[in-house]
């Protein structure tokens, strides 16, 4: 036990409460030391104070991918911070402002989600954002593409645009239309779709049960998501939603703050009982 504690304290940590109830014996009779939620980070207030530490490091925040393109990024600002405070007032998370990245040359393992505006003529990745992206994905990341195309509405086709090309450069895996009893339509709200400014299919990459957490690293459609959160400085809407109005705009938050707590808490609601089956048990 000594020996452990002087692993603890060697890498700069303390542990507040040692006693005999967190310390158990395993079966091998190894001596465990538990309860480290009271654990200290020695000199942790000053690597925040002498600014040694990573900003994006010290909060959560969304991302959004800068395309070039100056309204398009300004689009995915304002939606992404009108999200964000909705998520702060709704729910418990605390979200700092969105920040917009370079996937090429930004470090992305700080953002639990990054919403990626695709245009018709937008370019596929280097090799370097392919990798960087690959990384992120692997590790946990998950991306929601947004084609802003309604859909596959206005006479395109392909409702996914070019994202099949941008697909095969990051090696995604197929996509699926969301099944109705995917973790996304109930990880907060209950929901029937997953509205922006229009309604339109979503697609997600099918991710086993205990793979990261069975969150997926692929969540696809053309529903204009940030063009339905985007607020002004004081907290207006900025675009109409159509059809539908101010009701399908709060369908189009939910969606937003489903999202979030998604990619922020995992699965864990996929094991939860159904509503339907609670209300027939009870009946009986």
């Amino acid at each position: 036990m000594a020996s452990g504690l002087e692993a603890v304290h060697a890498h700069g940590r303390g542990h507040r409460n040692v006693c005999p109830e967190t310390i158990l014996i395993a079966f091998d009779r190894q001596r465990k030391l538990t309860d480290f939620d009271r654990a200290y980070i020695e000199d942790a207030q000053t690597v925040v104070a002498d600014g040694s530490a990573i900003a994006e490091a010290l909060s959560t925040s969304l991302a959004y991918v800068r395309t070039g393109n100056l309204e398009v990024d300004e689009i995915s600002r304002v939606g992404l911070t009108g999200l964000s405070i909705m998520v702060n007032r709704r729910t418990a998370a605390e979200l700092a402002d969105p920040v917009g990245i370079d996937v090429a040359t930004d470090e992305l393992s700080f953002y639990p989600l990054i919403y990626w505006p695709l245009a018709a003529d937008a370019a596929l990745p280097s090799a370097t954002a392919a990798d960087n992206i690959k990384t992120y994905m692997a590790h946990g990341g998950t991306l929601l593409f947004d084609t802003r195309n309604k859909g596959g509405g206005n006479g395109l086709e392909d409702p996914l645009g070019n994202l099949r090309e941008i697909a095969r450069v990051l090696d995604i895996p197929p996509l699926a239309p969301v099944p109705a009893e995917h973790v996304l339509a109930r990880a907060y709200y209950l929901l029937p779709d997953f509205p922006g400014r229009w309604t339109g299919p979503v697609w997600v990459e099918r991710v086993r049960e205990h793979d990261r957490d069975g969150v997926a690293s692929v969540i696809a459609g053309g529903n204009d998501w940030a063009g339905a959160w985007a607020m002004d400085n004081f907290q207006r809407p900025m675009f109409p939603v159509v059809p539908g109005g101010e009701r399908k705009r709060e369908q189009a938050f939910r969606f937003g703050i489903n999202l979030v707590m998604y990619t922020l808490t995992g699965n864990y609601k996929a094991d939860q009982v159904p509503l339907p089956a609670i209300i027939e048990r009870l009946g009986h």
